[in-house]
């Protein structure tokens, strides 16, 4: 399932990601995405009524994989993860919530913006990371120097993806894909 998800995410390029908004936003925006035959969703845990209306979707449109983001700790994770979305995405990277995804094979794709977190998520064997916030701390140049010393890690950077610079990120070789709410 991991690798076949990650071969889909890598073919798609694009990951949406609905931030904010209420359910009719979330739900609109997923609609849109849904219409431009995205097959793959990011939803943020960023509102109240995210969780449910992520739930509802799941359950309305079942061939589209679903992924919730904004996990913050393991008792998050812990509690979303007894829907079985198809993925979980944090900002950043956290010991125990790497252990619980792997005890409980949990497919989670942590968010690192250093080396010292990039080798965190190798010792939990993660080859898959988010890089967070992507314009921030970097860009396009900062990757380039991780796939030098990381030859074998693949990133989703998020953060500040647009547009104008979407295809300078998709063509490098350590990035499968980019995560945005502007798609």
């Amino acid at each position: 399932m991991y690798s076949k998800l990650v071969n889909e995410i890598g073919l798609q390029k694009k990951l949406p990601i609905i931030g904010k908004g209420n359910a009719e936003d979330i739900i609109n925006k997923f609609q849109r995405l849904n219409n431009e035959n995205y097959s793959i969703i990011e939803i943020t845990l960023r509102s109240e009524e995210a969780l449910q209306t992520a739930i509802n979707l799941k359950q309305k449109y079942p061939n589209i994989k679903i992924g919730l983001g904004s996990i913050k700790s393991v008792n998050d994770l812990i509690e979303v993860s007894n829907y079985n979305f198809d993925f979980y995405i944090s900002p950043g990277i956290n010991k125990k919530m790497l252990d619980y995804s792997n005890k409980n094979n949990i497919f989670l794709i942590p968010g690192v913006s250093s080396s010292s977190e990039i080798l965190t998520a190798i010792e939990y064997d993660l080859r898959l990371l988010k890089y967070f916030h992507a314009e921030i701390n970097g860009g396009v140049d900062s990757l380039k120097v991780l796939k030098d010393i990381f030859q074998d890690i693949r990133f989703i950077p998020t953060g500040g993806i647009n547009m104008s610079n979407q295809e300078t990120y998709l063509s490098l070789e350590n990035v499968i894909a980019v995560g945005s709410t502007n798609f």
